[in-house]
């Protein structure tokens, strides 16, 4: 006859030891309400439970990101199309400047040949419009860089922030489990 794996249990243990051991195992098929059995049952089906909110909740964050990214992108659409609404006016209004700085020029130079210092002043205005015109100009392109790189910034930290709570689950599981072990070891020694 072939030993049972409830006899390589009991191998080497005392007559008292195994008959110790058969009242356990009749307890434990019994399925009594705080036998280890059920216990086992219910910890695992708690478990399944946790596990199966875990895809709605990749879902929910993957729709939140997608809808904050979308917003995002929006009002980066918006603030280019700002800029560049700001830009084009203030390139007609300086071209605008410039032609009746032009204008004026010719007209004052032909009108006044022998007044050289009023065409060299009215040529000294308008270098100083160009160059607080390109200032403006550089300046806009600095906020336009300092712009997109928040806005990249951002929108990494946004893609960085799902994979915490999947961390903080999965270290909640791993305690539960040990807290499980650490009970069925308990149950165990008694």
């Amino acid at each position: 006859m072939e030993n049972t794996d409830f006899d390589v249990l009991c191998e080497g243990a005392s007559p008292a030891e195994a008959t110790q051991l058969r009242k356990l195992l009749a307890d434990w098929c019994n399925g009594g309400e705080n036998s280890f059995p059920v216990q086992l049952v219910l910890l695992t089906r708690a478990q399944w439970r946790i596990a199966a909110t875990i895809p709605r909740s990749v879902d929910e964050a993957r729709k939140l990101l997608h809808r904050e990214f979308t917003e995002q992108r929006q009002q980066a659409t918006g603030l280019v199309k700002g800029f560049e609404l700001t830009t084009t006016a203030k390139l007609d209004a300086l071209e605008n400047l410039i032609k009746t700085h032009s204008t004026n020029t010719a007209r004052t130079v032909s009108e006044i040949c022998g007044h050289l210092s009023d065409a060299d002043k009215t040529a000294k205005q308008i270098r100083g419009e160009l160059e607080r015109g390109a200032e403006k100009w550089n300046s806009a392109i600095t906020d336009f860089q300092r712009i997109t790189k928040q806005l990249t910034q951002l929108c990494a930290d946004l893609q960085a922030r799902p994979w915490r709570s999947h961390w903080v689950l999965v270290a909640f599981l791993l305690i539960a489990t040990f807290v499980a072990a650490y009970a069925i070891g308990l149950q165990h020694a008694r």
